[in-house]
């Protein structure tokens, strides 16, 4: 698995195996692009969780792309990770500056 997300053969890219979320890649679509902007987003989301005391072993984003080739960020988490996000949402909940 590659970090894109996507299988790497013999080392290098190869268009006509490659395949993402079980299709094939479609021609003419731009995944790099997407994964690119994907990738910006994760980044600094991650900044901000680092920011938060979120270690990447508690969470961390990831960028990805869909079959259609659109960026997507997972967000992925320990179950400690999820609960400690999970207060720290609910901390915002009652705080008049984050409504």
């Amino acid at each position: 698995m590659s970090e894109r997300g996507g299988n790497v053969d013999d080392g290098g890219w190869d268009a006509a195996r490659f395949e993402l979320g079980g299709g094939p890649l479609l021609p003419g679509v731009d995944y790099e692009r997407e994964w690119l902007m994907a990738r910006s987003a994760a980044d600094v989301l991650n900044a901000v969780l680092a920011q938060l005391g979120f270690t990447a072993s508690l969470m961390r984003a990831q960028a990805g792309w869909a079959d259609d080739g659109q960026g997507t960020v997972y967000l992925e988490a320990s179950p400690l990770g999820a609960r400690k996000l999970l207060r720290a949402l609910e901390r915002m909940e009652g705080d008049p500056q984050t409504a």
